[in-house]
């Protein structure tokens, strides 16, 4: 990495030694690069941490989106004492767009950013989090120098197998095998949340048993229950509920129970949400390298997402999370997954494409 004058990586620090960092008081700005929403996630959380510890976020953050974000309303946000807390934390999400929107004559947010940091508030930080970020800019350079950019990436693919086994462990006490870990990455790409909403479900799968090796994860995520799972969300994706019903029923004459199926599904659709959420940046092919689509997955997330609109793949993925709630408090399963398969058939609530059939 290439350093400046005053020692710090002008290409910004990896996430991983982010987080081991403690600075005696909180940086001006944080720029946190990257697209994975795990560690995009993280990378928050420290700078939370570091910057309002334990404050109440209601009085000491403000979160906006940057498509939405108003210069005005930033900057005030900056500018105003915190209340019942040391520091107040501004965050702009997707800041892109916000970045370069227009803010005077011949000027853009990010210039009138430079000039904030010519004075910065004592107590505030900014962070931007961005998919993309341009290391020519004056603004670049006031990040890397007083602030921090970290890159919330994957530095090296071939670690992950061993981070799996180390999540394992740490999350569930599970052994889980090398060439299980190897054989989840083979198959889900990585999508850091992906591999954790599978790790949850493998967990789950295991019960009692200390081990979750290959044969787990090829009848829960690969040539068994995977296959099934995407034709169950095809079924979705073309409004087939009848269908989608007979794959369910499938499930129950094996045994599975409401979590332990929609532990299966939810994966699938983060893919789906995730490539989906990609592609309004880049195109297709594009997005699925930046969401660790495999080869073999690809046709499977084209036909899939074929089906949805814009907004389909976000409220599929919401149904999922509230059918999973909903299964940890009730005992209904059978009427939890119905209503479920329902609710993910339905045009209106998924934003099907116009000419789907259904059944």
């Amino acid at each position: 990495m290439a350093r400046g004058k005053s020692g710090k990586s002008t290409d910004g620090i990896r996430l991983s030694e982010f987080e081991k960092t403690s600075p005696a008081k909180p940086l001006p700005i944080y720029v946190l690069k990257g697209t994975d929403p795990y560690l995009l996630e993280h990378g928050r959380s420290h700078v939370r941490k570091v910057v309002i510890g334990d404050a109440d976020p209601g009085l000491a953050l403000t979160e906006v989106l940057g498509p939405d974000a108003v210069l005005a309303d930033v900057m005030d946000a900056l500018r105003t004492l915190p209340f019942l807390s040391a520091r107040r934390l501004v965050i702009v999400r997707e800041a892109e767009e916000f970045l370069e929107k227009p803010a005077r004559k011949d000027e853009k947010v990010r210039d009138v950013l430079v000039e904030y940091l010519d004075a910065p508030s004592p107590t505030a930080a900014l962070c931007l989090e961005v998919a993309s970020w341009n290391t020519s800019t004056t603004l670049h350079k006031r990040a890397v120098g007083m602030g921090a950019l970290v890159l919330c990436e994957l530095a090296d693919p071939g670690h992950l197998p061993a981070w799996l086994r180390g999540e394992a462990k740490r999350l569930y006490g599970k052994n889980l095998t090398y060439a299980a870990a190897q054989m989840l990455v083979d198959y889900l790409g990585t999508d850091f949340a992906s591999l954790l909403s599978a790790l949850d479900a493998l967990a789950l799968y295991a019960g009692r048993e200390e081990k979750i090796d290959t044969p787990d994860v090829d009848a829960l995520v690969a040539r068994g229950h995977h296959e099934r799972i995407w034709a169950l969300c095809d079924a979705v994706a073309a409004r087939q509920t009848a269908r989608a019903l007979e794959l369910l029923e499938a499930f129950w004459a094996e045994g599975l129970v409401a979590p332990q199926i929609i532990g299966l599904l939810r994966p699938t659709f983060k893919q789906l949400l995730r490539v989906r959420a990609l592609a309004r940046r880049m195109d297709l092919v594009r997005a699925m390298d930046e969401a660790g689509i495999n080869y073999y997955g690809r046709d499977r997330v084209r036909r899939a997402l074929a089906g949805f609109s814009d907004s389909g793949p976000a409220a599929a993925y919401q149904a999922l999370v509230d059918a999973d709630l909903e299964a940890k408090t009730t005992r209904n399963d059978r009427l939890i997954m119905e209503t479920l398969i329902q609710r993910l058939c339905l045009p209106e609530s998924l934003g099907a494409r116009t000419g789907a059939s259904s059944e």
